[in-house]
């Protein structure tokens, strides 16, 4: 019986054979592991309540308020403008040549019994009248950066050796410590010299210690932007000049560097008058608040913190905080003392410098 039973299990039923049969396969089901690492959720609730937080609008009002006041004492002499959109960002560029002597590190008004160029109430120079400017704002935002860039062009300075001492103190590190006599490296400490003044100054007007970055950019801004050798040349063509040849050509025009004004302000021998001046880069990092709107979902999963969070990032009305606080120049970039052929100190307490960022906020990059 047990035989029968076998030989019929091996005998196709109605004749039907299965060999050769096409169709389709069914796929391999391979089994996904579970992720071993949780959702990051305290890291997504931590981002939807900062999301949730706003600025008070009495901080952007006082702070334009200090922007006009600013703009009535200095503005003969410095433009004073916004970066970006907010008014927590301002950028403050000064001619040096009406603040500083050509040639030299100390501001005007300076010495005992001259004539300062700028005042205001508390303070002797554009720079101090920056600080007492900025005081007012000291209540209504958590921190003040600052960073002063100072220019130069190729012109001898006054004091070939320019230490200038007494503006080292209050720097984590000294810019430099030989002497000099070459005309360039006495155009970056000049440049530093000046950044390291304007710092001073503006510190006092504050009354209150802020992070601050001085950064001597010597000939760089009018290097990136002057043809020199073009200019050099052409000044020599027209020296060569006959009577009845024709003039050459004017060399490449200078982007953002003006028409020599005068013969002290030659091209070709290097100087340029936008290039004599200091660049302040002021941050105000507004103190935020608790915002009134709430996540529109209850729970607690990984779920309902993702959807919170992305419910605040779609209504840019509860992210003030985000839109309106300009990102730091502390904090990341480099801490060395020098950076290329740029002299560039913080005082204690502030992060590394953030130089690209800096310059890109200040115009000064180089043009492409």
């Amino acid at each position: 019986m047990r035989l029968l039973l076998m030989i019929a299990l091996a005998v196709p039923c109605g004749g039907t054979a299965y060999e050769g049969a096409t169709g389709p396969t069914t796929p391999e089901i391979a089994v996904v592991p579970a992720p071993s690492d949780p959702p990051p959720t305290e890291r997504m609730r931590t981002l939807e309540r900062q999301c949730r937080e706003t600025i008070p609008g009495t901080t952007f009002q006082e702070a334009a308020r200090a922007l006009s006041q600013v703009r009535a004492s200095i503005g003969r002499y410095c433009s004073v403008a916004l970066v970006g959109e907010t008014p927590l960002e301002w950028r403050v560029s000064c001619g040096a040549d009406a603040l500083f002597e050509s040639g030299r590190y100390a501001l005007s008004g300076d010495t005992e019994g001259s004539t300062p160029v700028v005042t205001c109430d508390g303070g002797r120079n554009a720079f101090a009248c920056l600080g007492r400017g900025l005081r007012s704002m000291l209540p209504h935002v958590a921190r003040v950066d600052v960073a002063v860039v100072g220019h130069v062009d190729q012109q001898l300075p006054a004091q070939a050796r320019l230490d200038c001492p007494e503006l080292k103190e209050g720097w984590e590190a000294v810019p430099w410590s030989r002497a000099t006599n070459t005309r360039e490296a006495a155009n970056e400490r000049l440049a530093w010299c000046r950044a390291a003044r304007a710092s001073r100054a503006l510190a006092e007007g504050l009354g209150s210690s802020v992070h601050t970055a001085a950064i001597g950019n010597g000939s760089r801004w009018l290097d990136a932007r002057l043809d020199r050798q073009g200019a050099v040349d052409h000044a020599r063509a027209l020296e060569r000049l006959r009577p009845g040849d024709e003039p050459p050509a004017d060399p490449p025009a200078a982007a953002n560097c003006p028409n020599p004004g005068s013969a002290s302000d030659e091209p070709a021998a290097g100087k340029c008058q936008s290039a004599r001046r200091v660049d302040v880069l002021v941050r105000l990092e507004a103190r935020p608040s608790r915002a009134d709107t709430e996540c529109s979902r209850d729970g607690a999963t990984p779920e309902d913190v993702l959807f919170c969070l992305e419910e605040c990032a779609a209504r840019p009305e509860q992210s003030q905080s985000a839109l309106a606080n300009p990102h730091a120049f502390f904090g990341s970039g480099s801490t060395e003392t020098r950076v290329g052929e740029r002299f560039v100190t913080r005082t204690s307490g502030a992060g590394a410098v953030d130089v690209a960022r800096i310059d890109e906020r200040l115009g000064l990059a180089a043009p492409r």
